[in-house]
């Protein structure tokens, strides 16, 4: 895939790629399905298919052993309904949406790696019907064990930046033993 795209990118046929902060990239397409609690809102679903050999051999024995067990891991959060490599997109719920968020959709995508969220939003490109980012889900990064954590986005440094512009600015001062005057 070529980089210029966002880590998630759906395109106009529903086509989908979705490429993680660790490199794995996955291949997919997507179903529209029509919201039960909002009426013209849409919510969207498809499966995953890993496009490096090692990952589609990981990420298959992930979905045997859930397949032959039904157990998602311990640290997922209780309601979860995760499939290996399956990604639900579903709009923010309306007690949570305000105007910067309103079209905002939200899902999960389970990988031999670990459980990742996904927060898209409709592209103002006519390449693009839909583009996001992908990150380590929340029970995740809380996750001792976790393989991912390290992908976590780094916090917006506000502190560092404030003692930035509130320090002066250091003087430039004069090579000892250099004059300023020529000779």
């Amino acid at each position: 895939m070529s980089q210029s795209y966002p880590p998630f990118a759906v395109f106009p046929d529903l086509n989908c790629v979705l490429r993680l902060p660790s490199g794995t990239e996955y291949r997919g397409k997507l179903r529209q399905h029509p919201s039960n609690e909002v009426d013209g809102e849409v919510w969207y679903e498809g499966h995953l298919r890993g496009e490096n050999k090692d990952h589609v051999t990981a990420d298959t024995n992930l979905k045997d052993r859930f397949n032959r067990d039904g157990l998602r891991p311990a640290y997922f959060h209780p309601q979860s309904n995760a499939e290996p490599l399956r990604v639900k997109l579903n709009r923010i719920p309306k007690a949570k949406r305000t105007e910067k968020n309103a079209d905002t959709l939200i899902g999960e995508v389970w990988n031999h790696e670990g459980l990742w969220t996904v927060v898209s939003s409709p592209s103002e490109s006519p390449a693009l019907h839909m583009a996001g980012t992908v990150v380590p889900s929340k029970h995740e990064v809380a996750f001792d064990g976790s393989a991912i954590r390290q992908y976590q986005p780094e916090p917006p440094a506000r502190e560092s930046q404030e003692q930035q512009q509130a320090a002066p600015a250091p003087r430039k001062g004069k090579a000892a033993g250099t004059s300023a005057r020529p000779a």
